[in-house]
């Protein structure tokens, strides 16, 4: 089997699995830090790159148990730069989140604030760090001092200092910058929920981000989403996905309290969670705007035609059907069902408006690729168009292949101007035929941490109703 079939298996797998302004610089001026849309030339953009010294622990969605990190972090750490480096030389500013930490931390120090700071971003931790508080760093804060991580207790358990997270670089996920201000996210995973808490500590404390007002706040709100969920439609509308790692009380919530349309899209639901739920994990891992009138998503998840005859659900039962063999004495094999993933698909991509001011929700009956196709855009699908290919060889080696390695996850430079990996190329070349024009840089370690530029980027500042760049 070669490396591209063990990414289709791998994919597989996962649905088998259910456990397993300026540019920021001088005085602020009005509506500074806003993004309009999500399409709009953008100006600034907060990154993580990944760091050779950051503990390599991470954490499963659906456990409290730490899990051994597979992520391959000196290739993270090289292709994290590329994607940094092309950004800077299409005059994006980029801000890391290892500086903004610096930076907010001696600030709160000088303000006589770091205590309470600190037990606001760790509050099970501090105790235990009060005592380290003089000797504390942003490297410290971020996991990549040993010093603060191999600590046990009299047990001799592992009881780290600093709560540590695989994802961290995924810097989307903590805050999303909206035409009212910044959303401040809150992660139904207990591992992740620092990322958010520190994200508070740097819009608070970080020069650089005190012209850009936090409008909402999930923990403090008390419902769970996360930024890959959100996406900025225009200055009236947000797209949210629902259902799965963001509440549908979240997106009730922010429609009332910034004043804008939510449409809640359905994603695969966590009380009968599969390998469905990690596939199709935020609204960004399966559908992206490109374009004034594009968007690149699945089809057969957002066309409400294929609700009762679709494909991709028709080729996994092929899968689950497979004949197995009796086991012979001393072979094993997974005890895994597709069952939940299943039943799972065809509930994804209808649409729920929550109106703006009230929150109060209304079912559409549509899926999101029939809302938008009303107002006139064109679906751009994830692995090319099928062509002359058969469906099967279709679905395994362009659409879920290319799915699976974030090929919808894209995040756009302008209208009609994005970043992607280079490894998804049925993707890419569709794009291009469609006119979007595609920057690439080599991504497939990133990838593996099921992210991609999109979920890699939180864009700060868009120029609102910017015109397509060159």
């Amino acid at each position: 089997m070669n490396i591209r079939k063990l990414s289709i298996a791998a994919f597989v797998g996962l649905f088998f699995s259910i456990g397993l302004p300026l540019a920021l610089g001088g005085a602020p001026r009005d509506k500074v830090g806003r993004v309009v849309s999500d399409i709009d030339p953008l100006q600034s953009v907060i990154v993580l790159s990944p760091d050779r010294d950051e503990r390599k622990e991470v954490y499963s969605y659906y456990t409290d148990f730490p899990l051994v990190s597979a992520l391959y972090y000196d290739g993270m750490v090289r292709q994290h730069k590329l994607l940094s480096d092309l950004l800077r030389r299409q005059g994006v500013r980029v801000l890391d989140v290892a500086e903004l930490v610096e930076d907010a931390l001696a600030n709160a120090r000088k303000a006589g604030k770091l205590e309470s700071a600190l037990a606001d971003v760790y509050p099970e931790e501090f105790p235990r760090l009060w005592d380290e508080l003089p000797r504390l760093t942003a490297r410290a804060m971020l996991g990549r001092d040993p010093g603060f991580y191999f600590r046990f207790d009299g047990k001799g358990a592992l009881t780290s200092l600093i709560p540590t997270s695989g994802a961290f670089c995924f810097t989307r996920d903590f805050a999303v910058s909206t035409p009212r201000g910044i959303i401040i996210t809150n992660s139904r995973s207990r591992w992740r929920q620092h990322e958010h808490r520190l994200g508070r500590f740097l819009f608070q404390f970080a020069a650089k981000l005190q012209a850009f007002p936090v409008v909402f706040d999930a923990e403090a709100e008390g419902v769970r989403c996360e930024g890959g969920d959100i996406i900025v439609k225009d200055e009236r509308t947000i797209l949210m996905g629902i259902g799965n790692f963001s509440d549908r009380e979240a997106a009730a919530k922010i429609a009332r309290k910034l004043g804008m349309d939510v449409v809640g899209v359905a994603m695969p639901p966590m009380d009968s969670s599969s390998g469905a739920n990690f596939q199709i994990m935020h609204l960004d891992t399966v559908f992206n705007i490109v374009d004034r009138r594009k968007v690149l998503t699945v089809p057969y998840l957002f066309l409400a035609k294929y609700a009762a005859a679709n494909p991709v659900v028709r080729y996994l039962q092929a899968v689950q059907d497979r004949p197995h063999q009796e086991l012979k004495k001393g072979e094993f094999d997974l005890p895994v069902s597709l069952k939940s993933a299943l039943e799972a698909i065809p509930k994804v991509g209808w649409v729920t408006l929550f109106a703006a001011g009230t929150g109060e929700a209304r079912e559409l009956g549509q899926k999101l690729g029939d809302y938008l196709a009303a107002e006139g855009y064109e679906i751009i699908p994830v692995g090319g168009e099928q062509g002359g290919l058969e469906e099967a060889r279709y679905l395994d080696d362009r659409v879920l292949y290319e799915l699976s390695l974030q090929g919808a996850n894209i995040v756009q430079l302008s209208p009609g101007k994005i970043v992607a990996y280079a490894h998804n190329a049925y993707t890419n070349a569709a794009l291009r035929k469609r006119g979007v024009k595609v920057l690439t840089f080599e991504g497939k370690y990133l990838a593996d941490g099921s992210g991609g530029p999109h979920c890699l980027t939180m864009p700060l500042v868009r120029t609102p109703g910017g015109a397509r760049v060159p």
